[in-house]
């Protein structure tokens, strides 16, 4: 997957996009095209690049720099100032992500009827940011929240969390994935990678564990990259309360939920929680789906006590 840039629509596309907010959508407008030039642009520069003319835009350069958010040097350039990032801070991104994913996945886990867990990737390694375990839950599989795991490729949320990212950053993945103990080739990974994003999730018998059947989805950001992934496992079985399909249908909304709530595009994230063709073909074909190389379950038990990532 490639990384894009934001792109900057014409004046009249924007205004019949706004929604009755133009001067918002040019406001917008122009504090994206100025963060993609950290040395500055004119105010003709920065009228060409969002596709206004020098008037409509002088004003709305007059309003950002008395609010903070530009700044105009003595040749006339206009860079960001540091205002969004101190607001920003304000609110954490890993304390957002939190506020957002606890109540997608408590409504999940009410539904389902199964613990789900949100992991995230730090470095090298996997964090589990959140666990909930629905009351109506007397016995399941669970995964300890704050434990930390190596970034393998046999964990479901490695896979999906590498399949949802720009080019580098997802070639760095490979990398680490590739090097761990009994990996597979990186083109191996990659092949896998390029299957989960075109299916949206990933969905496949646990390298972890005999029996169980790993399901995630990912949470996505404003460029849709993976900032985590919603996961769960689960055993499959006959008697399951909840159809496979429904089951993949309902974690992939949560976490469309979630993306959407920390700043994924809805018709971004609408498009990752409705490929419902995609989630028939994956989930009929569980039986055939891939084969990694697993580890001995009692040694990763006594080491990490945790599984199905």
């Amino acid at each position: 997957m490639n990384e894009e840039s934001p792109s900057f629509e014409s004046g009249a596309l924007a205004s019949e996009k706004a929604s009755g907010a133009p001067a918002l959508e040019k406001g917008l407008d122009v504090i994206e095209a100025l963060a993609e030039e950290p040395a500055g642009l004119s105010q003709k520069a920065v009228a060409e690049r969002v596709g206004r003319s020098v008037n409509e835009i002088f004003r709305m350069l007059g309003v950002l720099e008395r609010r903070g958010y530009i700044a105009r040097d003595g040749n006339g350039q206009y860079t960001l100032t540091l205002r969004l990032f101190e607001l920003s801070h304000r609110h954490p991104p890993q304390r957002r992500l939190l506020e957002a994913a606890l109540q997608a996945m408590e409504q999940l886990g009410a539904t389902v009827g199964l613990s789900c867990h949100l992991v995230a990737a730090n470095a090298n390694r996997l964090v589990v940011l959140a666990q909930v375990q629905p009351d109506s839950v007397l016995m399941g599989w669970s995964v300890r929240q704050g434990a930390v795991l190596p970034y393998s490729e046999q964990f479901v949320s490695a896979r999906v969390i590498a399949a949802f990212q720009h080019r580098d950053r997802q070639e760095e993945l490979i990398g680490i994935m590739s090097k761990q103990s009994n990996a597979r080739p990186a083109k191996a990974i990659r092949k896998t990678l390029e299957s989960i994003a075109s299916a949206g999730y990933d969905c496949a018998p646990s390298q972890v564990a005999t029996g169980l059947v790993d399901l995630s989805a990912p949470v996505l950001n404003h460029f849709g990259h993976a900032v985590a992934a919603l996961t769960l496992a689960y055993m499959s079985q006959p008697n399951l309360s909840v159809a496979q399909d429904a089951l993949v249908e309902a974690v992939r909304r949560a976490a469309a939920q979630i993306s959407v709530a920390i700043g994924a595009p809805r018709r971004a994230a609408g498009t990752q929680a409705t490929r419902r063709r995609a989630t028939r073909r994956r989930t009929r074909t569980l039986k055939g789906a891939l084969t990694l190389p697993r580890p001995g379950l009692t040694a990763i038990l006594m080491s990490l006590g945790d599984i199905g990532c």
